[in-house]
Order: C-alpha cells, then structure tokens, then sequence
C-alpha cells in the first residue's frame, strides 16, 4: 500500500514518541499521544460512518482537540471538508450540500442542513456524540486506507458563479509538499512551527503536515491573538517559534505595531509568506527587525498548493523590484503562454501554466470547470492547471507576477471572486445593479468596494442608501474576508461604449 499522510503521524510517533507535537493553551500533546487520541478517535468516526469515500465537514477553530480530530479522521480514510466555525450558516449549507457532506465534525452541531447524518462535536448537545468519547476506545491498529481517489481534502473557494466551488486536494499534493518543505527549510524535530492560517486555507498544510513528517512541534495561534499584531509578536517568542508562514498582512500589521524590537525573537530562523504580493518597503523593514530569520516569498494557488518560491536575498531588499515568485519547486513544471495555451518567448507576458504533483485533480462535482481549467500540459504529460495569473520570466527562469488576467481579488491572503459578493447583494430585493471592483491598499493586498444602484431613494442626496442593511445582509451569506470594505451608491452604474459595466470607472 502507498504511503498515506497517516503514515507521517506514524512514523514520527515511532522515531520522537516523546517530543512535543502539539502545544496550546497550556497544553502539550506528545506524538505518542497524538497517535494514540487519533487511533482512538478514529474507532469512534468509523462507528458513524467514516471511511475511504465518505465527506467530513470539519468545523474548527485551533485546539488540540482539532489535531486529534483531524488525524482521526485521516485515519479512517474519509476526505474531510474544511469550515470556518465563523462561516454563515446559508454557506455551510451550501458547501455541505456540494460536497455531499454526511458527517459532520465540529465544535458546534450544525443547524438547518438537511443529509447530515451524525453531529460529532466537542461540545455535547442534545443530539451529538462529545468527543471526549473517544477515550473510551481501544486504539484501531490496522492499517489506515487511502481516501477514495486519493482526495484528502477538500478546500472550497470563492466561485464566480455566486456558489463557493470545491478544490480537490489530493494525498499525493500533500505528501510531495510538505516533503519539499522540509527538505528546502531544513525543518527538524526540534524546530516549532507556527500554524497561523485557519483550516479552511491552503497554507494550514504546511504547518500542519510539514511539522508531522519532521516530528517538529505545532504551535497554534489562537483566533484571538490574531487581532492583536503585539500579542501575535509576543506568541513568537513566548512559545519560541522558528518557523512562521502566514500572508503578509498578518506580517505587515506586526512590523506596524507588533514592536518586534522589545521581543526575544532569535529562535526565528524562517519567516515565510504567501497568498498576496508583499510591499518591498513592510519588508525591508521585517528583515532590518529581523536580521537573523531567512525570508521567503512561496506562491501559488489553493489548485497548485505552492508551485514556487523564492528567498529574498539581502541585496535584493536595495531595490523597488517587487519580489519575484520565483522557481518551480521539485518536480514541478511551469510554463508562460498567450491566450492559445502557446508559450511566449523569454521576458514576454502571459498567462502561468502549472503541472506537477501538487496539482489539484479538478472541482468536486463540477467537470466543465475542471475542463476549462486543467488542459494538456504543453510536455504532452498530464493536464497542467491555469492559474489565471499574469506573469513574465525572467532570462534566469525566475517568475515575476504581474497580476490577473481575470476580476479576481487578493484580499488579505485571500482570492475573491467578485462574482459571488455580487451574487448576494443581487439577492437583495432593494438593490437594482451591483458591481465589485477592488481598491488598492498597501497592507490588505486590496479593499473590496461595493458599487450599487438602488431600485429606490434618492442615492444623489444619500437619502434612501442603505449601507448598514446590506452590510448586515452580506455578514448573514459571506464569510468575513468577503465583505466589502466601501460602499459607494449610483443612480446607475456607469457603462462603457458598449454597454458594459465601467469597472476601471469604479475603481477610481
């Protein structure tokens, strides 16, 4: 049988069975531990139904109580489905609902979705199993299966169709992964990981499955830390991280008021970002704060996993270039093409094709989207993915980003299509026309403005706009990252020549 992610838990377990695999809260898992509590949890899953071609919805804000939960869940087989415990309910629906979800695993039981078979949750309601329970199951000790068609997870992102669309991520994408990442960063078991990204975000797996093959210790930073860039700083060196991934913002906001000089922050070797373009100037000054920790700029989207990196070099931070995404990782190919999927010459712009992998084997439930994007690699082997992202190489082979050749939004790490915040507004029974365009902003990426035409009042004079109402209908059908920063109100939205929707008029 072919290696599973299971088998990283295993192997650690055997190799550092007393080193630490999860701290939290006071709280310290040892791999032994977490192998045990996992092989155990998975006796309960398996007795609701988990296993090789079942769904898990899995709803969690970090713990410990979410390693155990997630490994057992790897355990039995099953592909589980991350959440935001903080999603709106009518997302949840809709996600449970395309992924074919059955069970559901959470701190909370979810309400109002019809299918779900069995709560699992932490916290004991009338209606669900506590997962303490699984304490009192003897460990399973047989092997653990691969999940059906090799899907591990997954990750639903925003879609442009109004309904969030499902990225299969596969054990091998995660398993080539957080091999390259040990292997590149050198991570080791004595090394501590910060795990900063929520589960539902592609850049949870490297903290995760990263520090597990290496039997390093995971260090989850509470939800609550996060709105706090001093306490965020003060968590670094309190729990003596060495490793730390997250977007740059979360780094920006540290480097503005995190007072990274008044904390001990030597232990820090690597500082690793992604998810959306870093300003050179936030990051000359992390590496003057620094100057210990190697910085590395690692791109790609959630269909590639990380397809490319590149470590900033001291000589580099001198000039105003942006930081390039740099080479392919291991076994990775990337090509540079023009609309016909034709490669361009050397320095010339298109659109980035990537193959390899990590690459994602298509959209759960969608094969006309998994058509569109995954076309023959221009090797001849196997489908390469089209990110939608502009680019341009440089004579070395190293990649500059240059943008989209799409509407999609990189906000806060995060990429948003507009079509699905103007799918909701669209909904509302007051509004006539909407439009997303972004805003550019220096720390976020972008903001996301909201351009709306009234079916009523006066929107010239402000009498009639309804700003707090359509903030509060779009908290109730939107995650957080996806709610729109500005709000500006038109008679109508202005048109192009041809009719179109200005959206370059917008964004002014």
């Amino acid at each position: 049988m072919s290696q599973t992610l299971y088998h990283l838990l295993q192997q650690s377990a055997s190799a550092h069975p007393a080193r630490p695999a999860v701290e939290f809260a006071g709280a310290t898992l040892s791999y032994r531990e977490l192998l045990d509590a996992a092989d155990r949890a998975a006796v309960l899953f398996l007795r609701y139904g988990a296993g090789p071609g079942r769904r898990m919805a899995f709803s969690f804000r970090k713990s410990v109580d979410a390693m155990i939960a997630l490994f057992g869940v790897i355990r039995t087989g099953a592909t589980y489905v991350p959440l935001d415990p903080a999603w709106p309910a009518e997302r949840v629906r809709m996600i449970c609902e395309d992924a074919g979800v059955r069970l559901w695993l959470g701190t909370e039981a979810p309400h109002n979705i019809d299918g779900i078979e069995t709560a699992i949750v932490t916290i004991a309601t009338d209606d669900a199993v506590p997962l303490e329970s699984w304490r009192q199951f003897p460990p399973d000790t047989g092997e653990a299966p691969e999940p059906a068609d090799g899907i591990a997870n997954i990750l639903f992102t925003s879609g442009s169709t109004g309904r969030p669309k499902g990225v299969r991520i596969t054990t091998q994408s995660l398993l080539h992964y957080s091999q390259w990442a040990v292997d590149y960063f050198n991570i080791s078991s004595e090394d501590r990981l910060a795990n900063h990204a929520p589960y539902h975000f592609d850049l949870s797996t490297l903290d995760i499955f990263a520090a597990v093959r290496a039997g390093a210790a995971m260090i989850p930073v509470p939800e609550g830390v996060k709105m706090f860039p001093y306490q965020m700083a003060k968590l670094i060196a309190d729990t003596r991280i060495s490793v730390w991934y997250s977007v740059p913002s979360a780094l920006i906001m540290m480097q503005l008021r995190g007072k990274l000089a008044e904390h001990d922050l030597s232990r820090l070797r690597h500082v690793i970002f992604a998810g959306e373009v870093m300003p050179k100037p936030a990051l000359r000054e992390i590496a003057r704060l620094l100057p210990h920790a190697t910085l590395t700029n690692l791109y790609g989207p959630t269909e590639t996993n990380v397809c490319t990196y590149h470590a900033v070099s001291r000589e580099e931070l001198a000039n105003d270039e942006p930081v390039p995404i740099g080479l392919p990782v291991s076994d990775t190919r990337v090509w540079v093409v023009d609309d016909a999927l034709r490669p361009v010459p050397t320095g010339a712009s298109g659109e980035l094709l990537v193959a390899g992998p990590t690459v994602t084997t298509g959209y759960h439930d969608d094969d006309e989207l998994t058509a569109r994007k995954l076309v023959p690699a221009p090797d001849g082997r196997g489908a390469a993915y089209r990110t939608g992202d502009r680019v341009r190489d440089r004579a070395d082979g190293v990649l500059l980003f240059e943008g989209r050749i799409d509407r999609m939004i990189k906000c806060r790490g995060h990429r948003i299509e507009p079509g699905e915040i103007e799918a909701a507004l669209a909904a509302h029974p007051r509004v006539k026309e909407v439009a997303i365009v972004p805003l550019p902003d220096p720390v976020f990426g972008n903001r996301i403005k909201a351009c709306i035409a009234l079916r009523d009042g006066d929107v010239e004079s402000g009498a009639g706009n309804d700003e707090a109402g359509l903030a509060a209908w779009c908290r109730e059908r939107l995650p957080v990252y996806m709610l729109p920063d500005v709000w500006q109100f038109y008679p109508a939205l202005p048109r192009t020549d041809r009719e179109k929707v200005d959206l370059l008029a917008l964004a002014r």
